[in-house]
């Protein structure tokens, strides 16, 4: 794979939303009567071949809703992405193209009204109970991987049978589903009509960079303010969590060391509260 037609990676962000093993049933269990799982070639994208996240986050919305999207469109977000940072001829960050795709889908109010509105998650891709849950629910997540020559070779068999494939300066995005009851991986980058692979073991065997995968949810228009509240608040709880955490680990003042702990499981009890309100927006 040419050098250029990686992302750059994850651009960490504290301030995303976060699926996790305690709020896992947050998202609810699809019920899909087919295997519609539209594929896009980046191939056909003149305009700039490097836009491998921007694919695959389009990817993720098309097998969330059962939407294709024209070229036209991707072309569109594309353009937006200019706008946002990204420079020209190069990749970009996959968070931030999460983020355009659920913009440019929430401005549209036929889409928006048709289908509802775009909420994103990020999951750790060390947590494969969790992975595995949301796949399982027949969801699609957005994976960043180091394309190796070890791993392209693996790959020719349409297996990815091995774990240990070294690092690289360049990433690629991917979406990886669950078809025909395995996991599979749904790749823009080979320009083939079906250019869908296997994966034999679990991500965080063979994800060798990055820390966080992303998955798409469906909200209505009335509830995506208070989701957005809500996960706001959870986020900032969670950010005071962790803080406190790093404190205890820095100071050897037992009495404030005992305050911090019983702080975190105030905090706690109240992440769990706001757990509960939102699977009534879900």
């Amino acid at each position: 794979m040419p050098e250029e037609l990686g992302s750059l990676g994850i651009w960490e962000q504290r301030t995303d939303y976060t699926i996790s093993e305690g709020n896992i049933d947050t998202l609810p269990q699809l019920f899909k009567k087919d295997e519609i799982r539209y594929e896009y070639n980046q191939w056909a994208n003149e305009w700039s071949k490097n836009s491998c996240t921007i694919f695959a986050a389009v990817g993720m919305a098309s097998d969330l809703t059962n939407y294709k999207f024209s070229l036209k469109e991707i072309k569109e977000i594309d353009e937006m992405s200019y706008a946002r940072g990204r420079i020209r001829g190069n990749g970009w960050y996959v968070q931030s193209a999460v983020k355009l795709v659920a913009d440019w889908w929430n401005a549209n109010e036929e889409l928006s009204k048709k289908y509802w509105k775009l909420a994103y998650y990020r999951i750790s891709k060390y947590d494969d109970e969790v992975i595995e849950w949301v796949i399982d629910k027949l969801y699609t997540i957005d994976w960043n991987y180091c394309p190796t020559n070890d791993y392209n070779i693996d790959r020719a068999d349409w297996m990815i049978d091995g774990t240990n494939f070294g690092t690289k300066v360049n990433w690629h995005s991917v979406d990886v589903i669950c078809k025909e009851w395995q996991r599979s991986v749904k790749d823009s980058y080979y320009g083939r009509n079906y250019n869908i692979y296997w994966l034999k073991n679990k991500l965080s065997q063979i994800s060798n960079y990055g820390s966080y995968f992303y998955v798409y949810t469906l909200v209505s228009e009335d509830n995506l303010e208070e989701l957005k509240r809500l996960n706001e608040m959870k986020t900032l709880t969670e950010n005071m969590i962790a803080d406190n955490s790093a404190m205890r680990h820095l100071t050897n003042d037992e009495v404030y060391r005992k305050k911090l702990h019983s702080m975190n499981n105030v905090h706690r009890q109240k992440i769990a509260d706001i757990e509960q309100q939102l699977k009534k927006y879900l």
